[in-house]
């Protein structure tokens, strides 16, 4: 009979006590770091010391060599529910990463000098938001804005290019952002003047063979890497714009909208034909493409500067986004504002941006992403199909079945059970109150699914009803405030009675 007790549990008594080894174990591995409440500050540790202890919870999520240049770039810096982490983009740099800011004299190199840097330029409170991402696989970019905690409207723009290695790491990065201070008017003037004082001259024959790419990498290359060198004006880049184009070159304030406003402008640029435009880098995308370029005038280095273009269905360009590289590193009017407004570094707020939303991850994106879930999604399948195929007796409701009568033997005379069992039986009640006191402070905005239903049936099912839920839920490793607790997780599983009476009930003895 003692034996039977041992090995003949079956159906859900049989799952409430799998739930006792396995439900802590899948807790600790696949929850992450329980969500902390916010307690008295102490005292900064140097800048130094802090860059060196903050965690980094993408070291070991991002799979970097698996993973395309648009899929990291979206973990890194879209995904992120508030900022991104300076500590994770750093990690996810090669130890000989060359990152270049446009508005420095030098480029910075190596992670730690990376990481250093993005936290002076992004300090807290603030906000980068992505609003376009190129879909390139070894390389991409993307556009961006600036926004603060607490402030309505946007900041400063830019577009940033990434580059990968052989390793799936970030090797070269190059930024850019608008200048505060336009050309605008001034500009527009000097190209009006430049082209009403122009001599036709006798164009060179054309050198390239014209082609019709509807990729934006494509167009990209061949405008850059065929046409421009072949002989083509700005003006050959007209057939590759859609009707609706908002092109934004930010020396001018406002963007050129539609076709006809930007061949106006585009074709003020055919004065110079001493103007030679060159790329740097290219990268990849189909529906979104990063450039770097520089230019030379009559053979002498010129201007510099960031692009990204996006093409609509169509295979035309709906958008584009030129930025200028600074003439005077760092320049003045950044800095200034930089130091009046650290986290917007414009010299008041915007209209807001729209930016690119996170998608919810779904349940195959979370399990290939954190080998832990997909641990636990293997284990509560198995432990499912055993009680449903392969366990002793049959499910049953009546008061005769062998769990029914399990149970009422443990209730009615405990003594009479194996120890061990009737430990781990009473131990069910208590091992859930603990998992609600550690799951529901994270439990707001949980995707893809909700907590409440699952860390309740947890009572009645154990592992068989949060298993689902620990194998899918997003880690909270961000401390969280009290206001935003649930009515639930505020007023009992946070409170010290329940926790005393945590306590009392697990030390118990039989």
């Amino acid at each position: 009979r003692e034996g039977a007790l041992r090995v003949g549990l079956c159906g859900q008594t049989r799952m409430l006590i799998l739930s006792a080894a396995s439900s802590t174990f899948a807790l600790h591995s696949a929850a992450g770091p329980r969500p902390r409440l916010p307690v008295a500050p102490r005292a900064s540790p140097p800048a130094a010391v802090q860059t060196l202890v903050e965690p980094s919870p993408f070291t070991t999520l991002l799979p970097s060599r698996t993973l395309t240049c648009s899929t990291l770039l979206r973990r890194l810096f879209v995904e992120p529910e508030t900022s991104f982490s300076p500590a994770a983009v750093a990690a996810a740099c090669s130890e000989d990463v060359e990152w270049v800011d446009m508005d420095l004299t030098e480029p910075i190199r190596g992670r730690e000098a990376v990481e250093r840097h993005l936290r002076a330029k992004w300090p807290l409170g603030s906000l980068l938001k992505v609003e376009r991402l190129s879909d390139g696989a070894s390389s991409g970019g993307f556009t961006w804005h600036r926004e603060a905690d607490g402030v309505s409207g946007s900041g400063l723009r830019g577009v940033t290019y990434f580059e990968l290695n052989g390793e799936g790491e970030l090797a070269y990065v190059q930024e850019g952002s608008e200048p505060l201070f336009k050309l605008d008017t001034i500009l527009e003037a000097f190209l009006t003047a430049a082209n009403a004082n122009r001599q036709d001259e006798a164009k060179p024959p054309r050198s390239y063979e014209r082609q019709t790419p509807t990729t934006a990498s494509g167009i990209a290359r061949y405008l850059w890497e065929v046409a421009y060198p072949g002989g083509a004006t700005p003006s050959e880049a007209l057939s590759f714009f859609s009707d609706e184009v908002v092109y934004e070159d930010f020396n001018y304030r406002e963007p050129f909208v539609g076709l006809q406003a930007v061949s106006a402008y585009i074709s003020l640029l055919d004065a110079f034909p001493q103007f030679t435009f060159l790329p740097e880098r290219i990268s990849d995308g189909d529906t979104g493409v990063c450039i770097t370029w520089r230019c030379e005038v009559n053979g002498e280095p010129g201007p510099s500067g960031i692009s990204y273009n996006q093409v609509d269905k169509s295979g035309k360009i709906c958008f584009a986004r030129d930025i200028p590289a600074p003439s005077i590193k760092p320049p003045p009017l950044a800095a200034v504002a930089a130091r009046l407004s650290p986290q917007l570094r414009t010299f008041q707020p915007r209209a807001p941006l729209p930016s690119v939303a996170p998608p919810p991850p779904t349940a195959l994106d979370t399990l290939a992403a954190r080998p832990a879930r997909a641990a636990i999604a293997l284990a509560w399948f198995s432990f499912s199909a055993y009680v449903a195929l392969a366990s002793p007796g049959e499910f049953s409701v009546s008061a005769d079945s062998f769990d029914n009568q399990l149970i009422a033997k443990a209730i009615d005379d405990p003594t009479s059970l194996n120890p061990i069992f009737f430990a781990v039986f009473n131990a069910l009640g208590v091992l859930p109150g603990i998992n609600a006191a550690l799951l529901l402070p994270g439990a707001k905005g949980q995707r893809p699914l909700p907590a409440a239903p699952f860390v309740s049936a947890a009572f009645f099912l154990g592992f068989g009803a949060a298993g689902p839920y620990l194998a899918l839920r997003q880690p909270r490793p961000d401390p969280v405030g009290r206001s935003e607790l649930g009515f639930f997780a505020r007023y009992v599983t946070e409170s010290r009675l329940y926790g005393g009476g945590l306590l009392a009930a697990g030390g118990r003895p039989p």
